[in-house]
């Protein structure tokens, strides 16, 4: 590969303000690579959010079938105009800029690696999204729909700072509650008023008894408001938590839990509204994502690249077609670090010696006919 021009590239996305909310640098990174493929591929664009987070779906053939799918995002978790003080930069072995492993290297890669196996009798199709640092709440159903009719995977995010691929991921559940109680004088009329904050503090504690970490089940509360002076009774309080896990049955037992506190609240009048967020299924190993795995561990070895598996407790799009029953393998793409921070980093050697050991892998999956 021409490690020169995959570097040009590069510093070209880097320095693109693409974060999610960033409409206008989201538009000129898919067109970059609309205008890159539209020669030899099918492109499909998905204008979601009213043309805001474009998702773009290309195939090398009109086969609804998918034999091997990569996701990649193009979008950031940095807000607008982080890139006239922050740009790319290429020191010995080390890039930095945002989004230069998260992931922009990764989305890179795969397409050199799709342009490879091209030809080849094999179905191949890419999903770059644009929201996947907010949820992917717009991607979601077009990647479980191509993912109904797909078999196997690729997830081009970076490769941890060890060089570990990921092989699952921890689910995800997010939730807001608000509270509606009713305003007094603290002093003068205290028994008049419904506090909010007090079945709020109850809430926080009830839910957090789900905390398991011996078990590596997750509750945080990570937002809480309410209140606007000592001596009012506050009317409204808010809270906003997550809860993590390789287990889908824990999810249900935090439903069951917010159910049980929603019909027995211990400040009484109070009223209570309840938005459920996003939700990403656990990614764990199936029997496919198994296969994969040891054709991986084949190859790491004959190319003598020594790392191993990690069980990552973020979530990505893979989390989504691992439920389907895809085989999937994730945490592809070159190895990086410190993302989501001004300290992001990615390893230029690890560039070329990711994209052949995926490049392997491929190349015995035609051989032993798993497209068949």
């Amino acid at each position: 590969m021409d490690i020169e021009k995959f570097l040009d590239d590069l510093e070209k996305l880097v320095n693109i303000d693409c974060g999610s909310n960033v409409p206008e640098g989201l538009r000129e990174v898919t067109d970059f690579f609309k205008e890159r493929l539209k020669e030899n591929w099918i492109i499909k664009e998905y204008p979601e959010n009213n043309g805001k987070n474009p998702v773009l779906l290309l195939k090398n053939n009109n086969s609804e079938k998918i034999d091997l799918l990569f996701l990649g995002h193009n979008d950031t978790v940095f807000p607008k105009g982080t890139t006239k003080d922050w740009k790319y930069r290429l020191e010995k072995d080390i890039v930095t800029g945002p989004g230069c492993c998260d992931m922009k290297a990764g989305v890179l890669s795969m397409v050199e690696i799709a342009e490879e196996f091209r030809k080849e009798n094999i179905n191949i199709a890419m999903i770059m999204n644009t929201d996947e640092e907010i949820g992917s709440k717009f991607s979601k159903s077009i990647i479980e729909e191509v993912g109904k009719n797909t078999k196997y995977a690729m997830v081009f995010e970076p490769a941890r700072k060890n060089g570990n691929n990921v092989i699952e991921r921890k689910g995800i559940i997010k939730y807001k509650v608000e509270f509606f109680g009713k305003a007094s004088h603290a002093g003068n009329a205290p028994q008049e008023g419904i506090n909010s904050i007090l079945e709020t503090a109850y809430w926080i504690t009830e839910i957090s008894k789900l905390h398991n970490w011996e078990i590596k089940n997750s509750i945080n509360v990570g937002i809480i408001e309410g209140g606007v002076g000592v001596n009012i009774v506050p009317d409204y309080a808010a809270i906003e938590f997550e809860g993590r896990s390789h287990n889908l049955e824990f999810f249900n037992k935090i439903e069951d839990k917010i159910k049980e506190l929603e019909k027995n609240p211990v400040v009484k009048g109070i009223k209570i509204n309840i938005e459920r967020g996003g939700f990403r299924a656990p990614l764990v190993l199936n029997e496919k994502s198994e296969l994969l795995k040891n054709i991986f561990d084949e190859s790491k070895k004959e190319l003598n690249i020594q790392c191993d598996w990690e069980i990552a407790g973020g979530c990505s799009d893979g989390n989504f077609l691992g439920v389907l029953g895809v085989g999937v393998i994730d945490g592809l793409g070159p190895i990086g670090g410190e993302a989501h921070s001004k300290r992001e980093y990615l390893e230029v050697s690890s560039i070329e010696e990711r994209i052949e050991l995926v490049k392997k892998v491929i190349r015995k999956m035609i051989e032993r006919k798993m497209f068949d």
